[in-house]
């Protein structure tokens, strides 16, 4: 009995000092930008979270969605990096649906901008609130993710998800990619499981798991402080920025090596 107890004591210590020793990267957001500078060309991938969408009430009484990238996270990051960036993004967007409108027949709203063209050396990936929505299944990025060839990827969020990464890999192998997880007022947690197993198939790969260390999007005060209506405002993507540079800043300097030769990805 006495084993047995001392085993369990043991077992207590060792998981509370584990939880302890676990940093939170972005516990204190920061508005400089950091190791974020080395990366001269990003590229945004999402949907009107990710293209600074504004929701606005018309005169008729009715609700007004504006894109305005500008505004959009990605572009203020750019303006704090003092770097370029391509927003391959727009309201609605889905994982299927960015393959179709931004690769395979561009025709979107940000002047039919082509994926495959001016590639960049790092993206951000944010997907899959209009996927949820429309009830599409997670999927399992072990089946459904085809690594030989991205056509036969299953038709699941990760499956095309996936394909988005692997058609950009093909035109940019040495590419950065960073995947963000679902905030909990947006979040369908089975999305950010499989999301946070894609490090184990591709490499280059980090996770801002935003689900996990940022702040609740159901919080009254961060409602009212960051969003018109069901979209951000100025400040929310401001913020946002913020907190991806953040990040990625501390992903960069745990990972110094992995981001030697970003000045070569061409």
């Amino acid at each position: 009995m006495k084993k047995t107890l001392s085993t369990i004591m043991l077992l207590v210590v060792l998981t509370l000092s584990a939880a302890a020793q676990e940093v939170n990267p972005i516990e204190t957001i920061s508005q400089n930008p950091g190791w974020c500078t080395i990366i001269h060309r990003w590229g945004f991938i999402g949907d009107s979270l990710c293209s600074g969408e504004h929701e606005y009430i018309r005169a008729d009484g009715g609700t007004g969605y504006n894109d305005i990238l500008e505004y959009s996270w990605g572009q203020r990051i750019c303006a704090a990096c003092g770097t370029k960036g391509e927003n391959y993004c727009q309201g609605g967007e889905t994982a299927a649906g960015w393959i179709d409108h931004f690769w395979e027949n561009p025709c979107n709203r940000n002047s039919d901008i082509d994926a495959k063209i001016n590639l960049a050396q790092a993206y951000i990936v944010a997907l899959g609130c209009n996927d949820k929505n429309g009830g599409v299944p997670a999927g399992d990025p072990f089946k459904d993710i085809n690594l030989d060839d991205y056509t036969k990827n299953a038709d699941t969020f990760i499956g095309n998800y996936g394909g988005i990464i692997q058609r950009l890999k093909s035109k940019q192998p040495d590419a950065k990619f960073f995947v963000v997880t679902m905030p909990d007022d947006y979040a369908e947690e089975s999305y950010n499981v499989v999301l946070r197993r894609l490090p184990e198939l591709f490499d280059n790969l980090y996770v801002l798991d935003i689900a996990k260390y940022g702040p609740s999007y159901k919080d009254p005060d961060f409602k009212n402080k960051y969003f018109l209506y069901g979209h951000m405002n100025a400040a929310g993507y401001q913020f946002t920025a913020w907190m991806f540079m953040t990040y990625i800043n501390w992903i960069i300097e745990n990972n110094m090596e992995d981001f030697s030769r970003i000045a070569f990805v061409k």
